[in-house]
């Protein structure tokens, strides 16, 4: 559900947002502004598909070290793992057919503004970050939710 949403979503921005232009959707909060991504998250090493594949290999290799351990009869890993993967191929998908990720959700708020995402991007941030906080604090995904 996570990939079609995205995937859904991304094709909705590309027929409906001009590239660069910024549709307000709550007045100095939240826009809708399509933004080419062809970096790794929040637009970091734009261009730079070494790093970028380097960077991705890495948090794979990564996260199947760390997964070595974990219970997979868990609901809570089953989750934070399919929304890690649907966002990754998610953005996959976007680099494969367009040669960019279509970034558009533009949070901001007194001059500051969070770099666009999309669906995938949320989805890999949130489980990314449970990764990392379950890894720093030595515990399972599922007993960092509490569920272990």
């Amino acid at each position: 559900m996570i990939l079609i949403s995205d995937q859904a979503l991304k094709l909705w921005a590309e027929q409906a947002l001009k590239l660069g232009a910024s549709e307000t959707v709550i007045p100095g909060f939240f826009s809708l502004t399509r933004v080419h991504n062809t970096g790794v998250a929040f637009g970091l090493a734009q261009g730079n598909n070494l790093l970028t594949g380097l960077l991705a290999a890495g948090i794979l290799i990564w996260a199947a070290w760390m997964a070595r351990s974990w219970d997979w009869s868990r609901r809570f890993v089953q989750v934070v793992t399919a929304m890690v993967a649907a966002g990754a191929v998610g953005n996959l998908i976007d680099r494969v057919r367009l040669g960019y990720v279509l970034d558009f959700f533009d949070f901001h708020i007194r001059g500051w503004s969070w770099p666009a995402f999309n669906i995938a991007d949320a989805c890999i941030s949130v489980g990314v970050g449970w990764l990392v906080v379950s890894w720093l604090i030595g515990k399972s995904p599922e007993a960092v939710a509490g569920r272990g």
